[in-house]
């Protein structure tokens, strides 16, 4: 175990948010319990660094005025993108709701002036690589705030009621600071109550997450995606301000897709892969047969 000394300086460094100094302590400690034997600590430890090859929140918190607690620091990771609604393939409905979305943003302030609260709790459903997480992106550069996504390997504990401790702290966070905190497969905490094969703490995080999104009075916004919506909660869904189903592409989609694509890639459409194009079922697959393609194609002429 670290001494109370090296704690203390930990702390110190992470109270006056002097990152660089409170990552080299926190270092020196994973390395300190490997030197004693003590390996699967200190991967932990050293695991908890890192986020799985996604840039930490750590490198953005000088950005922000409200900056997680410090045993949070690794539950958000930033994703940057410049995608607009332009770059979605959107449908006229989920279009038409989200720029409202945007609209209300911008006018806030006249709103609550009415005594209108604008919508800031929003959930995206429907079947996996539809473009779910891909509009959180572009709304969140719509609205120009920072996004976020939160990591449930680090807010899940092991222990009674940590999970809720960190779901409190989450919100804390975002009722502080203008951003879009991502919730991106909201069913590893929001699933159906009740299951006999679930223990009772499944339950308590199902009603911590339900009270956060009804209590909490965001500055920015919330946005959860689901690929599975009916194994959610029932009551889980009238604490989202609105819900939007994503559903799957049909052929016309796919290739109006893929030609966008194509294009930006500089990437010529041959048959071949126009035929390709027509058995693919969705966004995500679509992606990343173009961006093969136009990568073999490159590398053909270097």
């Amino acid at each position: 175990m670290p001494t109370i000394t090296e704690l203390a300086k930990l702390f110190k460094a992470l109270a006056h948010k002097d990152l660089g100094t409170a990552e080299e302590i926190a270092g020196r400690i994973a390395c300190d319990e490997e030197k004693k034997g003590h390996r699967t600590a200190a991967q932990i430890l050293k695991g908890s660094l890192v986020a799985n090859g996604t840039k930490p929140v750590i490198e953005d918190r000088t950005a922000l005025g409200n900056p997680l607690p410090a045993l949070l620091l690794n539950a958000l990771s930033t994703r940057t993108s410049s995608v607009t609604f332009d770059g979605v393939q959107l449908r006229k409905p989920a279009r038409d709701r989200l720029q409202e979305i945007v609209k209300e943003f911008a006018h806030q302030n006249q709103l609550r002036s009415l005594g209108i609260h604008r919508r800031s709790k929003i959930i995206l459903h429907g079947p996996p690589g539809c473009g779910k997480s891909l509009t959180a992106q572009a709304l969140a550069n719509e609205l120009k705030l920072p996004l976020f996504v939160v990591r449930f390997d680090s807010i899940i504990g092991a222990y009674l009621g940590q999970t809720a401790t960190h779901l409190r702290q989450l919100f804390q966070f975002a009722e502080t600071n203008e951003c879009v905190l991502l919730f991106d497969e909201i069913d590893a905490l929001g699933k159906r109550r009740g299951s006999p094969t679930d223990v009772g703490e499944l339950d308590r995080i199902v009603i911590a997450l339900m009270q956060e999104l009804e209590l909490s009075e965001l500055r920015g916004f919330v946005i959860a995606t689901s690929n599975i919506p009916h194994s959610l909660d029932p009551a889980l869904w009238r604490r989202f301000d609105l819900a939007l189903h994503f559903p799957a592409p049909n052929k016309k989609e796919i290739l109006r897709f893929g030609r966008r694509k194509a294009q930006s890639l500089h990437l010529p459409l041959s048959r071949t892969i126009l035929h390709y194009l027509s058995i693919l079922k969705n966004y995500a697959d679509v992606e990343k047969f173009i961006e093969d393609e136009a990568r073999r194609m490159a590398l053909l002429n270097l």
